[in-house]
């Protein structure tokens, strides 16, 4: 047996200091109480970053969605059997202009088992992919057969959309037309479909049934700005159809449709003067062209409603209205041949381009853009041609991508010193601190191992009945120390002052209570000690734990001073120059396609402009010769 101060030392601590620190080991090691954040599995886990990544995606952030699915595919969260994710993923691969990495993934979708919807929806990603690199034939065979049954209702329209876009490249416009038909006029497919069609027909030479579809538009639904728009743009098309045609009150009725504040009035104003004009009614035509003169000066349908309003009062007689309305023009078309010089300087200077760029790097299309740093004045309204083209739109897509990559690039090339530098701090403190941890937790673990082997040699100690051969070894603290007392003063008895016969008694009669309240509590005392051994041995267990968990901690620290991160850093510091430069000349190259595009443009605009200013300087010329011949003879009558 364990000498006896030992044991009562080792009992002290149990059941005096020991309490206040086992009971705070208890809360924080064994409280079965969960207060904290429930643990999430990996499919719940899976399905939050997979929210976070629709919800950029959605919000027109595709480059900060194909971020994240990238970065939890890294991370193992996402993988080839999360086919939501992959099919997404290969979406965004074809926005960003990689379909050799989307047609990779759809393959791999299509050799799964996986749900027929899901699989039909995997079909579609794939006819379009076909489709958006100019393959119609093989995206007609996919679109056109039961690999794409089941699917949704707007994924069911997008497919008949692109077999009529097909149908109609090849001149096949009735099987165009059966596509159509079953797309619903009330959604903004249904309504671009039919638009796309009428133009298609009337272009193909089935004048009739191309305005049939335009006109049916007229009646269509839908109040947002896209299907109000759309239906201006019906409208003008059906009319100037018939306005060339020759047939004049049927041009003059469609064109009434257009909306006087729509984006298509000024083209409506000048093709409903010229509707009035050609059937002869020049006083009704005249308004008209008047209102559309007041309108922008840089649109192509205001400019020639100037010279159009002169003309009309030359022939209603009013010759001093027709000089100042042709010198009006001409003052006007200076100005405008001013403001398209000053856009192909502004377009011929470096960095043109990222003036196109929208503040919200995460926006998509060209809105808003900082076009007041790009063109000053009407300079920006000779470029809309450019900015409806959709090669130019796509060009521009692609730039603004290159342009987020570099600026994903140059956010890395500032972060790298500050990783580089604490890099360098860690290494140096871990170099200056590790000796002397390493030090202490050998002290610390021999402590440990101490207080182990003492407590197990307490707790195995500790009989498993009631001993009271030693009273001390059963008694609380204080009975302890009283029995302890009284034992000394029994064994010094008849030595010390006082030892009489009657003191004897008294002793012993103390001795008796005492020995018979440590027995009467000797059970519960002795469950106390039981318990309070087991807590030591847990806490030295517990202790035992955390120490080897620093010792972990300072292996892997001592592996920190050990890697080549910091040779990895500086690689990659390399690596990001390069990348960089490639960028940079990307978008150079990309900048010079689009200025060569725009001045193109410009110079067409430009050489248009000079000729209506040569025209009106000749009306000019005319008018005053006219006028002077006119009061030369007059002079000569009189």
């Amino acid at each position: 047996m364990m000498p006896a101060p030992l044991q009562r030392w080792l009992l002290a601590v149990c059941l005096t200091t020991g309490v206040s620190s086992v009971q705070a080991a208890k809360v924080e090691f064994f409280d079965d109480i969960d207060t904290g954040p429930q643990q999430l599995d990996v499919e719940q886990h899976r399905y939050l970053a997979f929210g976070e990544v629709m919800y950029d995606y959605y919000r027109q952030a595709n480059f900060s969605a194909i971020n994240q699915l990238l970065v939890n595919q890294q991370n193992d969260l996402f993988n080839q059997d999360t086919d939501y994710a992959e099919l997404l993923l290969g979406d965004l691969y074809v926005t960003y202009g990689l379909p050799d990495k989307a047609e990779v993934i759809f393959n791999r979708l299509l050799e799964k088992d996986i749900l027929s919807r899901t699989r039909a929806q995997t079909w579609l990603h794939k006819a379009a992919l076909h489709y958006r690199e100019g393959n119609l034939v093989d995206a007609a065979m996919i679109l056109d057969s039961d690999k794409v049954k089941g699917l949704e209702p707007d994924d069911e329209a997008r497919r008949r959309l692109m077999l009529a876009n097909i149908t109609m490249a090849d001149g096949d416009f009735a099987g165009a037309l059966d596509y159509l038909h079953s797309v619903p006029l009330d959604t903004d497919e249904g309504r671009y479909a039919t638009y796309n069609m009428g133009v298609a027909l009337i272009r193909g030479g089935h004048r009739e049934q191309g305005i049939e579809l335009l006109k049916s538009l007229l009646s269509a639904g839908g109040s947002s700005k896209q299907a109000l728009a759309l239906r201006d743009r019906a409208a003008l098309a059906s009319g100037l159809t018939e306005l060339k045609e020759g047939n004049l009150e049927s041009a003059r009725s469609d064109l009434r449709h257009v909306r006087s504040d729509g984006p298509f009035s000024e083209d409506a104003l000048l093709a409903l003067g010229l509707a009035n004009y050609r059937a002869g009614a020049v006083r009704k035509a005249l308004p008209l062209w008047l209102e559309a003169v007041r309108r922008n000066s840089s649109h192509p349908s205001v400019q020639e409603a100037m010279m159009l309003a002169p003309r009309a009062y030359e022939e209603l007689g009013g010759l001093p209205q027709a000089l100042s309305g042709y010198q009006y023009a001409a003052t006007q078309y200076r100005e405008a041949l001013k403001d398209i010089q000053r856009a192909m300087e502004n377009i011929a200077q470096s960095g043109w381009a990222d003036a196109l760029l929208p503040e919200d790097i995460n926006a998509s299309g060209l809105l808003p853009a900082n076009s007041d740093d790009m063109a000053q004045g009407g300079e920006l309204s000779y470029l809309y041609k450019l900015f409806s083209s959709n090669t130019f739109a796509q060009r521009f897509e692609h730039y603004r991508q290159i342009h987020q990559i570099l600026n994903m690039v140059e956010h890395w090339e500032r972060s790298l010193p500050a990783l580089q530098q604490s890099y360098q701090q860690q290494q140096a403190s871990l170099s200056r601190n590790l000796p002397h941890v390493r030090g202490d937790l050998t002290h610390q673990m021999t402590r440990q191992e101490k207080l182990a082997a003492a407590s197990d040699s307490l707790a195995a100690s500790i009989p498993n009945y009631v001993d009271m051969s030693e009273p001390a070894n059963v008694a609380n603290a204080e009975q302890a120390i009283m029995w302890k007392k009284v034992d000394a003063l029994t064994s010094q008895f008849g030595r010390i002052p006082g030892s009489s016969h009657d003191n004897a008694l008294r002793l012993r009669r103390v001795r008796g209570l005492l020995l018979w309240d440590i027995a009467h509590q000797s059970v519960e005392q002795r469950q106390k000690q039981e318990q309070a051994a087991n807590q030591l041995q847990e806490e030295s267990r517990i202790l035992a734990e955390r120490i080897a968990a620093v010792s972990q901690q300072i292996r892997d620290a001592t592996l920190r001073t050990r890697d080549d991160l910091g040779q990895r850093l500086a690689a990659q510091n390399a690596r990001i120059q390069r990348i960089k430069q490639q960028t940079k000349e990307t978008l150079s190259a990309l900048e010079r396609s689009m200025q060569a595009d725009a001045l193109a443009l410009l110079r067409s605009n430009q050489q248009k402009l000079a000729d209506q200013l040569a025209e009106a300087h000749l009306a000019i010329a005319r008018l005053k010769d006219a006028s002077v011949s006119g009061a030369q003879k007059q002079r000569k009558e009189s």
